[in-house]
C-alpha cells in the first residue's frame, strides 16, 4: 500500500462509493467487537449525500492513487442543511449552552462536521488529519468553528478527535445515548 493519496471534494459519480464506505462502518451494520474499532451513527441515502455534495460541498474524500478507489470521507453541513435529522436539529439547538473560546456556540458561526470514516486498512496513515485540514479550509469561508459530537462508547474516535485538537466542551444526551460534544477552530 503506498501513501499517496488524492484529497479533494466529492463530486456527483462519487456518491454511490462514498456511501458503500459509509454502510461499511455504520453501527447498524456492525456488531460489539467491530464496533471497537470505531462507527458512525449518522445515516444518509444517495439522495441525500449528493445534495450534501452539490448544495454544501460538504463531502470531502480521500482517494488512493494506486487503485482509484475511495478510502475515507469526511462529512460536513450546515445547520439548517441538517436540520431535517433530529440529532441535529436538537444540537443546534443546545449550541447556545455552550462555550468554546470564551464565547457561547451559534448555529449561524458553527458547522457541523462528520461523520468520518477510514477504511480500516488505510488507518494509521494521516489521511483523517488530512480530510480535516482540507475541509476546515473549506468551510473557514463560512464559519468559524467546528462542532462535532462522538458517542461516549466510540473511544477511537474521541483518541482521533483530541489528538487533532478538538476540545471537548461539554456532554449531551440524545435518545437515551450520550455524547462528547467537541469544537476547534476552522
Amino acid at each position: 500500500m503506498n501513501n499517496n493519496f488524492i484529497i479533494r471534494n466529492a463530486t456527483t459519480g462519487d456518491i454511490q462509493e462514498v456511501k458503500a464506505l459509509l454502510e461499511r462502518y455504520h453501527a447498524k451494520n456492525l456488531d460489539d467487537q467491530q464496533k471497537k474499532n470505531g462507527f458512525v451513527t449518522t445515516d444518509m441515502t444517495i439522495s441525500q449525500l449528493s445534495q450534501l455534495c452539490n448544495e454544501e460541498n460538504g463531502v470531502a474524500i480521500a482517494i488512493d492513487e494506486d487503485t482509484g478507489k475511495i478510502v475515507a470521507i469526511l462529512l460536513g453541513a450546515s445547520w439548517s442543511f441538517l436540520k431535517p435529522w433530529p440529532m441535529f436539529e436538537y444540537m443546534a439547538k443546545i449550541l447556545p449552552n455552550y462555550s468554546f473560546r470564551n464565547s457561547q456556540l451559534n448555529s449561524s458561526e458553527s458547522y457541523q462536521y462528520g461523520p468520518i470514516c477510514i477504511a480500516e486498512e488505510y488507518r494509521g496513515l494521516g489521511i483523517g488529519e488530512k480530510l480535516l485540514d482540507h475541509q476546515r479550509k473549506e468551510f473557514s469561508k463560512n464559519y468559524e468553528n467546528v462542532v462535532t459530537f462522538v458517542n461516549v462508547k466510540n473511544s477511537r474516535s474521541y483518541a482521533f478527535h483530541k489528538r487533532n485538537k478538538f476540545e471537548d466542551i461539554g456532554r449531551f444526551e440524545f435518545n437515551g445515548n450520550h455524547y462528547h460534544l467537541m469544537a476547534i477552530g476552522t
